[in-house]
């Protein structure tokens, strides 16, 4: 005890000093809404580059496991290739059955993809899942851009700093895409209950909807974050609360978020003009 209070006396004025020094920080940083933007973008990059390293070498022992899922989900995208190649071939022959092959037809697609590696992978708590990203502003990256893995949806970009960037997954409650039923207009918005990361639910589906279990969810297009068609997972079970009038399916999810590990983020190059229709705004 008289060791404490020698050490005490004696570097008094440079303890006072560090605490003076501390204080002055805290008060800077929470008084000042500019200087408080700018700690909390640079404390976001250090974060990043601390997550990036810690995860390197976890994310080489994954390369395993993402190139038999890429393997995986190339053949079954093959497999769609060819049965949409056929189906075109067969209607092409029954309402064109004269050469249809000489009029060619091109489709604008505004969606594009940017790689990027998870680096910090937060799934975990029930209401604050996040994951980082190792790119950021610099790799064209912005807010309210979607994320996929190689098997389906992950979510959706909150903020961006120069070379990282955070993800709010759907396993967050605070996040509810809209989703419906492969080959149906039947949609309804993902919900996570915070239990079982391999699990969500699909709810405020009508009740007349028609579905069955191994049926796959995919998204509804209506946003301007992800195209139409990106996968989610099948359903496995319905469920209806009491005093719903709607249905509930127990969706089982494509995405492994325990392993991931390689995303893409969505790129939408005609999201501005939409958004801009959308609020009545326009270009002309």
């Amino acid at each position: 005890m008289r060791n404490l209070v020698n050490f005490i006396l004696k570097n008094i004025y440079w303890l006072l000093f560090s605490f003076l020094a501390l204080f002055s920080f805290y008060l800077l940083i929470h008084s000042n809404e500019f200087q408080r933007s700018k700690y909390l973008s640079v404390f976001q990059e250090i974060a990043g580059k601390v997550y990036w390293v810690s995860n390197s070498v976890e994310s080489y022992m994954n390369l395993k496991t993402i190139n038999s899922d890429l393997i995986q989900r190339i053949a079954v995208l093959e497999q769609e290739v060819k049965d949409y190649k056929k189906e075109v071939e067969i209607l092409s022959e029954q309402v064109f059955p004269m050469d249809v092959h000489k009029y060619e037809h091109t489709y604008s697609n505004p969606f594009s993809f940017i790689p990027a590696q998870v680096v910090n992978n937060q799934i975990s708590r029930m209401g604050n899942n996040y994951i980082t990203l190792n790119r950021g502003t610099l790799a064209g990256l912005k807010e309210d851009m979607g994320v996929l893995s190689p098997n389906g949806i992950v979510g959706v970009v909150i903020s961006v700093s120069t070379h990282f960037a955070k993800v709010i997954p759907i396993l967050n409650p605070n996040y509810q895409p809209s989703c419906k039923i492969k080959g149906s207009d039947y949609f309804g918005t993902l919900s996570w209950d915070g239990k079982d990361s391999r699990y969500i639910s699909l709810k405020e589906l009508p009740q007349h909807a028609d579905f069955n279990i191994g049926d796959t969810i995919v998204t509804s297009g209506f946003s301007t974050i992800f195209p139409e068609g990106v996968l989610v997972g099948t359903v496995e079970d319905t469920f209806k609360k009491k005093g719903e009038n709607y249905n509930s399916l127990k969706v089982k999810l494509f995405t492994n978020f325990s392993a991931l590990s390689e995303v893409l983020v969505v790129v939408n190059a005609l999201k501005e003009e939409q958004l801009n229709i959308e609020k009545g705004e326009s270009d002309e």
